[in-house]
């Protein structure tokens, strides 16, 4: 009984929550047509290449998942960025646990409106990250709430704050031993027994090892209870974990459903600070809208750049990447806090 309650307050959750397009239908891809069918944030579906199989999660206008061939007797992972209609995608795969980086595109040939909401009988994929970890930096613990991540870590009484995406987990961490700070990135093997891992310093992409593997599981601590979606409020100043002296900030002003945005950072060449204007409407609680360069003169060129956020269903968090002329910047995956008084 207890079971069920948990499964169907869970399965609530992603069905009202999790999900907000359609992605079900029949794809012309580069590995023949594909069909998708869409349960909640769940997608699953065959393509004509090879008997070929997915099995993926839908966040945003982002798919991540894997596949597998039973004709090439193949398998790996893949990664789909839907347009802001939902009509095409462009699209990575990869072999085994390899990150993606081969083209898989499509476009929509037939839609479909068969969303199914998940049913209080079908327990939701949440992959549970919780447990031990030996890694490079000595032991790491992993508590999970729904899909966000927190952690401490031996090494320097370190600490890790990140939103679990498929297999990817992705966040900010801190060392209070050492001083530093920075982003890090996790990729989980097919089982979450194991994941291959890079962090870096401060705001710069992720580059140094940090691998690990799970010693001791904890199936017990991943909460799933549902998650309070309160009305959207992004108003004011946000930064990497919410603090001050963070190099990337946003400034946001909302008027109804539109939105104003102004991203600044400080160049790693010049050491000047730069930044980016955008504006758009909530979809959802997505934000996709262009960016064009502040200048003097007030005049505007379209860089072919667009930015992708998720903003929290508690609005504490706004979660992002960015793409350019379509293609999406792999290294580029930040996690925003509101910025505090106290820091």
């Amino acid at each position: 009984m207890k079971k069920n309650l948990i499964i169907l307050l869970v399965t609530f959750f992603v069905s009202f929550v999790g999900f907000s397009q359609n992605v079900a239908g029949v794809y012309k891809t580069d590995y023949k047509e594909m069909t998708l069918q869409q349960n909640g944030n769940r997608v699953t579906g065959t393509y004509e290449s090879g008997n070929g199989k997915i099995d993926a999660i839908l966040n945003g206008n982002l798919l991540v998942g894997t596949w597998s061939n039973s004709g090439s007797k193949k398998s790996g992972k893949f990664e789909f960025i839907f347009n802001s209609d939902f009509t095409s995608y462009i699209g990575k795969y990869g072999y085994n646990n390899a990150t993606p980086t081969k083209k898989w595109n499509g476009t929509k040939i037939k839609s479909s409106n068969t969303v199914k909401v998940v049913s209080p009988e079908v327990e939701t994929i949440l992959h549970n990250v919780s447990g031990v970890y030996k890694t490079d930096y000595a032991q790491m613990t992993l508590q999970q709430n729904g899909n966000r991540v927190a952690g401490t870590y031996e090494g320097g009484n370190g600490k890790i704050e990140a939103i679990l995406n498929g297999n990817r987990l992705v966040g900010t961490w801190s060392n209070s031993g050492s001083k530093k700070s920075g982003k890090f990135e996790f990729i989980f093997n097919s089982d979450f027994s194991a994941f291959t891992g890079k962090y870096g310093y401060n705001n710069a992409t992720p580059t140094k090892k940090w691998n690990g593997t799970k010693i001791n599981s904890n199936s017990s601590t991943i909460k799933t209870t549902a998650q309070e979606t309160l009305p959207i409020n992004v108003y004011g100043s946000w930064a990497h974990r919410g603090a001050r002296d963070q190099d990337d900030r946003l400034n946001i002003w909302q008027e109804g459903n539109k939105f104003t945005i102004v991203i600044s950072w400080i160049d790693i060449n010049t050491k000047i600070w730069k930044s980016y204007k955008g504006e758009g409407q909530f979809e959802g609680r997505q934000m996709n809208f262009k960016v064009f360069p502040s200048v003097l003169n007030g005049k505007t060129i379209d860089q072919g750049y667009m930015y992708h956020y998720t903003i929290s269903p508690d609005n504490n968090v706004i979660t992002g990447y960015y793409t350019k002329n379509g293609i999406r910047n792999p290294d580029a995956n930040w996690y925003y806090q509101r910025v505090t008084e106290n820091m």
